[in-house]
Parts: structure tokens; C-alpha cells; sequence
């Protein structure tokens, strides 16, 4: 017992910081807050503590918040703290993660990557150019960042080799970069780009904001993403070549004999591209309003389950992230209950009085972008973090004069677009472990991108949205 007291330690003095602060300020600075309010913040710094520095699985900390707000009281009936597993958004991200292994098991990444390889026809300085573009549009084909990563990176890899080129020259580090950081970023083209962007469109019907059809969001969000994707690309790659030093010639090009040859075709794979395909043209060419946007995969799914093509079977099902499921449900059951408790307006109201006096819209925004940035630190990952500062930022709305999904749109661009270390994307965090750049360079790269995110979310806002 002693031996897991002295092990705890630190743990516990972080325990008790977090309920002595929330005790002292009972009597102090959250006297304004309601007690079911108080504890509902109690709740939420808890969380974030379990979901960042807790070295405690997130599957059970997930629990244990979900417990918390039970037994603090904080919602009436115990069904309340599970509201967030009744969403649709959370469905989705199984359906496309399942729908994502598909694609993979009949070699559809293989068909991507070797249309690539073709295309660049072994050149470095086409990869160089190509490789952002396609990391801006192949989400609309390939809703998953993970899968879009380990398709590239041995590309890349075996480019960067087969030029003679160290493990840690510029190609190879701004390759890292494109399928990390720009591939997280691109995510969010289309509302069916990836987890993070079907949790903001989610997250933009739920609250009432917008319910934009798929052609729409496309439209408001693929100009901000490719200046983002230009800006960003052009620093990265001349802070990598003068950090190197290195005078690369990217004109080099690769005998066509060294290119991946053509794989056997999958048996199902024609079934599995026309079934994604009707899904894709369904998601164009339906009003959400009629058709939800959870349909479609739904019955691609069970298409792919029947017996005669017999892909999605119990054990693809059992191998899906169940500990990121818990997760998720627990942070939308969090948010919604901050939103309907008052606590998330009370949140934007006490960090409003912090902007100067009779400062402009431009200002209040730049204040809204700064404590984003300040919450975001908070999160592991973006999809969790949106679910619960979406409601607290969206208070904001009624009290400046700005329009409801331009704020909408700039909380999930900031978010996304805000990916400072390895452990805020899953794709920066793999990238961490090929060693192919320092974390000083990843560090760097993160803040060059993340800025260049946040200024054109800032411009987007006043002169597009």
C-alpha cells in the first residue's frame, strides 16, 4: 500500500489542487455560477485533466466522468449523462471508420498510391507539388486521416531512398510533414472528410446553427484550405531547407522499373468502389434535411455485410476503437450538458469582460481565437476538444455581431487547424515516431501551420464566410 502511495503522489497532489481550487472558489470567483453550474465546471476540468496528463486508460476515465456527473448531481436523471451516445455524429465515425477498412482490405489505398506514383512519374519536384493538393482532396474519396497516412508514407519513404537521399533531407521531412499536419487539416473539406469534421457538422445541427448540405460546406471551406495548404506548404519547405542547409535537387528522377508493380485485384473490390461511389453521389446530390447524411452509410455498411459479399463481419466490428467511442459519447454528453445548464454562457460571458471596452468586431474575434487557442492546449486530439468548447465559443454569438456559422466555421478551422505537438492528431503523433525530424522542427512546423490556419480562419471570417 505504501509502495502505491508513493507512486500516486503526484497524482494526488493533483487531485487535491484541482478540489481545493474548486472549493476556494466556491466561496470566491464561482459565486456567479450556480451549484449545479460549479459542479458541471468541477466536471469538465476533471475531464480535461483525465483526457490529457491521466495516465488512466481513456475508456475508463471516460466512465469515471460519466459517473461524476451522475453522482454530483449534475443531471436529473442518470439517462441525461449518456445523451451524448444518441447522436448521430458519433455513428458516423464508426460507420466511416468501418467503411475505411473496407477500402484498405480490398486494396483501394494501393490503388491511390500507385495512381500517385504515376502520376509524379518518379519526379521529386512533382511529388513536392502534388502531395499537398492531394492531401486537400483525398479526404473526399478517403474519409480517414490514419488510413491516408500509412498509404503514403512508405510512397514517400521509398521515393526519398530511391533518390539517395538522407533519412533527414527536405523532401522527406516536408513529405512527414504534408501527410501529418496538412493531412489532419484537410480533413475537413467535406463534413464526410473524417471524424473531426462530421463531429463540427454534427455538432452545427445540433446547436441549431446551419445545416449545410455537402456541396455548400465544400464550397465555404475548400478556398480557406487550400490557401491554408499553400501558405503553409511554401514556409515549411524553405524553413526545412534552410534549417538542413541542404541544396536539394528535386528535378531527379526515378527509373520507371523501380515503381510499385500492379497488385492482384481484390475479388470485391469493384463491389466496394461502386458502393462508395453511390454513397458519395448521395451525400452531393440529397438535402440533408430529407435525407440524413448517416443513411447512406448505413446502408453501404449493410451492403457490405451480406453474405455474398461478406466484409464487414464481426470481427472487423470488434476491432473499431470502442476506448474512442466511449470517449467521444462522454465529451458530446458533457457539452450538451454545459450547453443546456447554462454553464457554457456563463464560461463565454465571464471571458467576454476580459476584451477591452468598446473594442471592435475584428478585436472580439482575435480575443474568441486566443481562447480557443488557450483550450485547445487543453485536448488531446481535436475531435474531443470541439465537443466541448464548441458550446462555450458559440455563446459568443449573441454577444457580438457576428453570424452564427462564420463563428461556427472559424471555432472548427482554429481547432483543426491548431496542431502544435505530436500528441494533438494521431497522424503528427505517428510522424513523431519516424524520427525523420526533430520535436524542435516538429514544434516549429506545428506553430508555422497553426498560425497560417488561424490568419486565414480570421480572414475567412470578414471576407468570406
Amino acid at each position: 500500500m505504501l509502495q502505491i502511495l508513493k507512486s500516486s503522489r503526484a497524482v494526488l497532489l493533483v487531485w487535491a489542487v484541482i478540489l481545493g481550487t474548486f472549493f476556494v472558489g466556491k466561496a470566491t470567483f464561482l459565486t456567479p455560477f450556480s451549484p449545479e453550474q460549479q459542479y458541471t465546471l468541477l466536471v469538465l476540468v476533471i475531464a480535461i485533466y483525465l483526457w490529457t496528463l491521466s495516465m488512466m486508460p481513456q475508456g475508463a476515465s471516460s466512465i469515471l466522468v460519466l459517473a461524476l456527473l451522475i453522482g454530483l448531481g449534475v443531471v436529473d436523471e442518470p439517462d441525461q449523462a449518456f445523451q451524448g451516445f444518441l447522436t448521430t455524429g458519433l455513428y458516423f465515425i464508426v460507420l466511416l471508420s468501418l467503411i475505411s477498412q473496407v477500402l484498405v482490405i480490398v486494396g483501394f489505398d494501393q490503388v491511390i498510391a500507385r495512381l500517385f506514383q504515376q502520376f509524379s512519374g518518379g519526379r521529386v519536384s512533382r511529388l513536392v507539388v502534388s502531395l499537398p493538393i492531394m492531401m486537400v482532396l483525398l479526404p473526399i474519396i478517403l474519409p480517414s486521416a490514419v488510413a491516408r497516412y500509412k498509404i503514403l508514407e512508405p510512397l514517400i519513404k521509398r521515393m526519398n531512398d530511391l533518390n539517395g537521399f538522407s533519412n533527414e533531407s527536405v523532401f522527406n521531412k516536408f513529405g512527414l510533414f504534408v501527410i501529418s499536419f496538412l493531412n489532419q487539416k484537410g480533413t475537413f473539406i467535406v463534413f464526410t472528410g473524417g471524424g473531426f469534421a462530421v463531429i463540427a457538422y454534427q455538432l452545427m445541427v445540433e446547436y441549431n446553427v446551419a445545416q449545410i448540405q455537402w456541396l455548400e460546406w465544400m464550397g465555404l471551406m475548400a478556398p480557406p484550405l487550400f490557401v491554408i495548404t499553400l501558405f503553409s506548404s511554401i514556409f515549411v519547405w524553405f524553413y526545412f531547407k534552410w534549417k538542413t542547409g541542404e541544396e536539394s535537387n528535386v528535378q531527379i528522377e526515378v527509373p520507371n522499373h523501380h515503381l510499385e508493380e500492379k497488385q492482384v485485384e481484390h475479388p470485391k473490390f469493384w463491389y466496394v468502389v461502386f458502393a462508395f461511389l453511390a454513397m458519395v453521389v448521395a451525400w452531393i446530390a440529397t438535402d440533408p434535411t430529407v435525407v440524413p447524411i448517416i443513411l447512406p452509410p448505413m446502408l453501404m455498411v449493410a451492403f457490405l455485410a451480406i453474405p455474398a459479399i461478406g466484409l464487414v463481419n464481426n470481427q472487423l466490428i470488434r476491432n473499431f476503437d470502442w476506448e474512442t467511442f466511449l470517449l467521444l459519447g462522454t465529451s458530446f454528453s458533457l457539452g450538451f450538458i454545459m450547453a443546456e445548464n447554462g454553464t457554457a454562457e456563463m464560461i463565454a460571458t465571464a471571458l467576454i469582460q476580459l476584451v477591452p471596452d468598446g473594442a471592435s468586431t475584428w478585436m472580439k474575434v482575435i480575443f474568441i481565437i486566443l481562447f480557443i487557442g488557450i483550450m485547445r492546449w487543453m485536448f488531446t486530439n481535436s475531435t474531443s476538444a470541439i465537443v466541448v468548447i464548441f458550446p462555450i465559443m458559440m455563446s459568443y454569438a449573441s454577444l457580438i455581431d457576428l453570424s452564427p456559422v462564420a463563428l461556427a466555421l472559424l471555432i472548427m478551422t482554429v481547432i483543426g487547424g491548431t496542431i502544435l505537438i505530436p500528441i494533438h492528431a494521431p497522424t503528427t503523433y505517428y510522424a513523431s515516431l519516424a524520427g525523420v525530424y526533430t520535436k524542435g522542427e516538429q514544434f516549429v512546423v506545428g506553430i508555422i501551420s497553426s498560425t497560417v490556419a488561424t490568419v486565414v480562419a480570421l480572414l475567412a471570417v470578414f471576407l468570406y464566410w
